[in-house]
């Protein structure tokens, strides 16, 4: 019930955003784009075949945005559309093979379906809506904004947490197992999310980024002290969800940023807050003195592929396949393997087989494809315009995060971070893509997108 509360609470908060703010109100898509993005809100509570609230929510953004997707007629050409497409595919037919395989009855096996190829079809389906959306400056403009706003929120409630202490104990997880952190830590904080905090790191690898990238191209000293905040703020849950690969690869992205941008005194008061968290916390000792099980996890994960290499274990079933034999799966020369893959690559080839590992190799090289022609586009718009577009960096920055991230933790697989990646990729990176497939010329400045706004909207009343 508390999450279904939370999807309610979120659901109303859209749409209160959309009625009060008259930009937002004077373009419908933005209330299915809002909703759709404050899918990561909703703590993940599994009902039926594993759906939650927060699957309801994102399926209510994909209902309202699908009439205005149809009311463009024929979708042009989506950039990289070919790779991303084959990806999906493999992962998607690897998964139904593995689904039928591993079902052990009619119900199991509907479970299994909708799991595994259910979520995946779902997700390419919001990609060609979002992408869909006209004009895509617009689109770019909320979905970037609103997961900017997401992290933001996120990371207020996890401060909240870890400082004052919210009812129950809400926020936080108990730090367990070897790590130094237990008892001298409230716990590692999770927002909303009531999951591992590795997945709110992984949250905010997709929106400190993009979040930078909105302050450095604010247009008044006012918006960008505020988004500057705003990074401060994400930053600052960031270490406190204790998450080593998370913190590194934003941490990463956030110097590239600042340094293209040719902040300095950026840097010098992000060091200085950092510096002031690790000192204050027992981050600095877990960073360097806590081990990582991610070498036992992934030769966990490639001997249950070596063993069921066609059809994999079954759709989110490596944990519990593992667990009912510890001696071959779970020890390792490297540890005990506690956990599913941690890995994106082999998770879906222990899970899903050998279509399912293609899959996901081919569509972290798509990602990974997208987020530098990304970055290269918004070069070439600077050196033509001599105005610096960070905004787009930053997209395509967290992109490459994400990927990276992705080789420590499955990111794939859980509503949260599936959905946010899904909304920056089918609402921010390839919506930039396809302006410049329009302007062939690097072009980019506002009044750039205006026109480019108006031949989309032309095009979009001629299909009809």
């Amino acid at each position: 019930m508390t999450s279904f509360a939370f999807a309610a609470a979120a659901a109303l908060g859209a749409l209160g955003l959309w009625w009060f703010v008259p930009r937002l109100r004077s373009w419908p898509p933005s209330l299915g784009l809002l909703i759709a993005v404050l899918t990561v809100v909703p703590p993940h509570q599994a009902a039926a075949f594993g759906i939650g609230a927060d699957d309801v929510l994102f399926v209510l953004g994909l209902v309202l945005l699908l009439p205005h997707a149809l009311a463009r007629g024929t979708l042009d050409k989506v950039p990289y559309g070919r790779a991303l497409a084959v990806g999906a595919g493999l992962l998607a037919a690897g998964a139904t093979v593995s689904a039928f395989v591993n079902g052990e009855s009619l119900t199991d096996t509907a479970d299994l379906l909708v799991r595994g190829p259910g979520r995946i079809l779902l997700y390419v389906a919001m990609v060609l809506v979002v992408v869909a959306q006209v004009p895509s400056a617009r689109t770019r403009e909320v979905v970037a904004r609103g997961l900017a706003a997401v992290g933001t929120f996120e990371s207020v409630v996890s401060l909240l947490a870890y400082f004052v202490g919210l009812p129950g104990g809400f926020g936080l997880q108990e730090a367990q197992g070897n790590t130094t952190l237990v008892g001298e830590i409230p716990g590692r904080v999770t927002g909303t999310l009531d999951l591992s905090p590795n997945f709110l790191g992984a949250l905010l690898v997709l929106s400190v980024p993009v979040t930078l990238g909105i302050a450095l191209d604010a247009a008044s000293r006012r918006l960008r002290v505020g988004w500057a905040l705003a990074v401060v703020v994400q930053l600052a849950a960031l270490v406190l969800t204790y998450t080593r690969s998370s913190l590194a690869v934003t941490l990463l992205a956030c110097v590239v940023l600042i340094a293209l941008r040719g902040r300095v005194r950026w840097l010098a008061v992000g060091g200085v807050v950092l510096a002031g968290l690790l000192f204050f916390t027992p981050a600095f000792e877990r960073f360097t003195s806590d081990s990582t099980d991610r070498m036992a996890l992934y030769v966990s994960a490639i001997r249950v592929f070596v063993d069921h290499p066609i059809a994999g274990v079954g759709p989110g079933e490596q944990a519990r396949f593992t667990a009912a034999d510890p001696e071959r799966y779970r020890a390792t020369p490297f540890g005990v393997a506690g956990n599913n893959a941690h890995n994106t690559v082999l998770l879906a080839g222990a899970e899903n087989g050998v279509l399912g590992l293609l899959g996901a190799v081919v569509l972290n090289l798509a990602l990974v494809a997208v987020a530098i022609a990304v970055i290269r586009r918004a070069r070439a718009v600077a050196r033509a315009s001599g105005e610096r577009r960070m905004e787009p960096l930053g997209i395509g920055v967290a992109m490459l995060a994400f990927v990276s991230q992705g080789m420590a933790n499955n990111l794939f697989t859980v509503t949260l971070t599936a959905s946010a990646l899904v909304m920056l990729v089918g609402g921010c990176a390839l919506p930039w893509l396809d302006a410049g497939q329009r302007c062939p010329d690097p072009v980019g400045g506002p009044e750039d997108e205006s026109a480019a706004a108006t031949g989309e909207s032309d095009r979009s009343r001629a299909h009809r």
